[in-house]
């Protein structure tokens, strides 16, 4: 995927580097978690410029190669296609 992101410090939306992240913070007072089931969960990592307000969340990376926590999703979560968004 070759996507400008967030994640690298610069906004894709105005091009500023006014870009902060949770990474390493206590989760009081903003979303940390996606729950998958009771006991799964995906970690959030949240980027946002604070010089327009774009955001974006992104699971962690080691959420990513869970094998497990990704065969759950397919078990519970709708599969998004393009026929499912249009309206």
């Amino acid at each position: 995927m070759n996507v400008e992101t967030i994640k690298t410090g610069k906004c894709p939306v105005c091009g500023s580097n006014e870009v902060y992240d949770n990474r390493g913070v206590s989760a009081a007072n903003h979303r940390k978690f996606i729950l998958v089931s009771a006991v799964k969960s995906f970690t959030v990592d949240v980027y946002v410029c604070i010089n327009c307000g774009y955001f974006k969340e992104f699971l962690r990376d080691d959420d990513m190669i869970n094998e497990k926590l990704k065969a759950k999703v397919k078990q519970k979560w709708n599969k998004t296609s393009e026929k499912t968004n249009a309206r």
